[in-house]
């Protein structure tokens, strides 16, 4: 008797080590996907050319018109992130560049001239 109940408690043990190791890699997956540290943060900069920008915070929701020349662009932030939503330039290319929230991470609209780039900031 003690060989059919050896399988079924082997089986149970192996599962319950494969679930720890699954959960153990979900926590250094979600862990190693998390870039922000104590004291930074990211925000987006746009550049309107001429030495013109602003700096937009990325940590509230909100939406930015800008008139440039004769363009209407919408930028939105939402969720810790921005993006061009919409722009009244003939090809629209730069909403097809989605959501930015990682430093580095860039889109421009190159008719009406706006460069929009995610700096990290202290």
């Amino acid at each position: 008797m003690s060989r059919q109940h050896a399988k079924p408690r082997r089986w149970l043990v192996n599962g319950i080590f494969a679930a720890l190791i699954l959960l153990a890699a979900g926590g250094l997956w979600l862990a190693a996907g998390r870039t922000d540290k104590p004291g930074q943060q990211a925000v987006a900069v746009a550049d309107f050319g001429m030495g013109i920008t602003e700096t937009i915070p990325l940590d509230t929701d909100y939406d930015y018109y800008y008139e440039v020349g004769s363009y209407i662009v919408h930028l939105q932030v939402k969720d810790g992130a921005v993006a061009f939503l919409d722009s009244q330039c003939p090809d629209h290319v730069c909403e097809d560049f989605g959501w930015l929230s990682q430093p580095g991470q860039w889109a421009c609209c190159v008719p009406a001239g706006v460069y929009l780039s995610v700096e990290e900031t202290e």
